[in-house]
């Protein structure tokens, strides 16, 4: 019989054990980064439906009087505006409904 080398058996032991958390910790890491994006995604979506809600808040003028408005500004006011709930609508489902493909900023 041949004598069995236990020293050796507990290196390979310990090299394997050291080869699969560097594995598991990679995976851990590309999950993260995976994450990371999605969340990035979602904040960025969710400001952009922000600032669409803030946008008619600063771009009110007091000074133009519905008397005085200009024929640039009558196409604009001849818009029609869209509703708080919808706009609200709108914020809510864009920080639910992220979609990789769209998002080329990241």
């Amino acid at each position: 019989m041949s004598p069995i080398d236990i020293p050796a058996i507990e290196r390979r032991a310990r090299q394997l054990r050291a080869e699969e958390i560097r594995r598991i910790e990679g995976l851990f890491a590309e999950r993260m980064l995976i994450l990371g994006r999605l969340l990035a995604g979602s904040a960025f979506a969710g400001v952009l439906a922000l600032a669409e809600i803030l946008r008619p808040l600063f771009s009110w003028n007091p000074k133009s009087a519905p008397s005085e408005v200009a024929p640039a500004a009558s196409a604009a006011a001849a818009r029609p505006r869209v509703a708080l709930l919808t706009r609200a609508n709108r914020f809510l489902r864009s920080l639910f409904a992220w979609n990789p493909e769209v998002h080329h900023h990241l």
